[in-house]
C-alpha cells in the first residue's frame, strides 16, 4: 500500500522529468517560421536613402508648382481661378513618372504604391502651405478693402453726434428731419486702405466723402464703426436736406490696384425717409 507522501513525491518527479515539448518548439522557432522576414541592414539603409531622396524631390516639385502658379499663372487667371487649384492637384499623377525619370534605379526599385500615396499627401500639403503664404500680405493682395465694423448713421445733436446702427441694411429718417445726418462706415485692408479708389453715389448721383470735414471738428464721430483707426479709411456720406418720403440707395464702389490683379468691392446702403404719422384725436 502506497502512502500519500510517496505518491506525491512520485508525481512531482515525473513532472520534472517530462520533456517540455511546447517550450522547446517555441524556443527553437525562427523568425521565418513566424512569417517575419529576416532583417537586412544594407537593404534597410538603401530604402531609407531612397525615401529621403523622394521626400526632397516631392518638396522641390511642390515648391516649384506653387511659385509657378503664383507668379506665372495667377496674374492672368482671375476669370478662371479654378485652374489655380486644379492643375496642382492633377500634378499628383505625375509624381511616379518624375521619380522614374529623375532618380537612378537603385532608388526607384524601393518605391511601392505606399510611396506614391505618401508622396501625394506631401505634395498637396506643401503646395497648400506655400500657396497660403504667397497669396497673403506681404507677398500679395487679392482682396479689396472691406467694411470694418458695419455701418450706420450719425445725426448732429447738442452734444456732438448720435449714432444709429443699421437695421436689416437700412437706416430711417422721418419726413421733415432737421440737422446734419451722415451715413458712416469704415474700410480696412491688409495694406493701406486709403490707397484704394472710392466712388460714392447717392440715389444715382455722385457725391463726395464728408469725413475730412467732420474730422476737423469731431475726430471721434465715427468711432462706432472703426476698430482699426490707425490703418482704416473712414467714409461719411451726407444726407441731403429736405428729401421726400421714399427709399434712397447709396452705393460705394471700391477699386484697388492689388497684387497680382485688380480688386473690386461694392457696398450698398439704404436710407428710408418715412412719412410723418399723425394720430387722430377724437373728443
Amino acid at each position: 500500500m502506497v502512502d500519500i507522501n510517496t505518491a506525491m513525491a512520485a508525481a512531482a518527479g515525473g513532472k520534472k522529468n517530462r520533456p517540455s515539448g511546447d517550450k522547446e518548439r517555441k524556443k527553437n522557432r525562427s523568425g521565418a517560421d513566424m512569417g517575419i522576414e529576416s532583417f537586412d541592414p544594407v537593404k534597410h539603409v538603401s530604402k531609407e536613402k531612397a525615401d529621403t531622396v523622394s521626400m526632397w524631390l516631392v518638396i522641390t516639385f511642390a515648391t516649384s508648382m506653387a511659385l509657378v502658379m503664383r507668379y506665372v499663372a495667377m496674374p492672368g487667371s482671375k476669370g478662371n481661378a479654378d485652374l489655380l487649384w486644379f492643375v496642382p492637384m492633377m500634378a499628383i499623377f505625375l509624381l511616379p513618372s518624375i521619380h522614374r525619370s529623375l532618380l537612378p534605379n537603385k532608388f526607384v526599385e524601393h518605391y511601392t504604391k505606399g510611396t506614391w500615396f505618401k508622396a501625394s499627401f506631401l505634395h498637396v500639403f506643401t503646395w497648400l502651405a506655400l500657396t497660403f503664404l504667397l497669396t497673403n500680405a506681404p507677398f500679395a493682395d487679392i482682396v479689396a478693402p472691406q467694411v470694418d465694423e458695419g455701418w450706420g448713421m450719425i445725426s448732429s445733436s447738442e452734444e456732438g453726434f448720435e449714432f444709429t446702427d443699421e437695421s436689416k441694411d437700412k437706416v430711417y429718417l422721418t419726413e421733415g428731419y432737421t440737422g446734419m445726418h451722415y451715413l458712416v462706415l469704415s474700410f480696412s485692408d491688409n495694406n493701406d486702405a486709403s490707397d484704394a479708389k472710392y466712388s460714392i453715389t447717392f440715389a444715382g448721383e455722385s457725391t463726395n466723402n464728408s469725413w475730412p470735414a467732420i474730422a476737423e471738428s469731431n475726430p471721434d464721430a465715427l468711432d462706432s464703426v472703426r476698430s482699426h483707426k490707425d490703418i482704416d479709411y473712414p467714409v461719411a456720406v451726407e444726407v441731403p436736406a429736405g428729401l421726400d418720403v421714399g427709399t434712397y440707395e447709396i452705393e460705394i464702389k471700391v477699386v484697388e490696384d492689388g497684387d497680382p490683379w485688380e480688386n473690386k468691392r461694392t457696398i450698398s446702403m439704404t436710407l428710408v425717409v418715412e412719412e410723418v404719422v399723425v394720430e387722430d384725436s377724437t373728443e
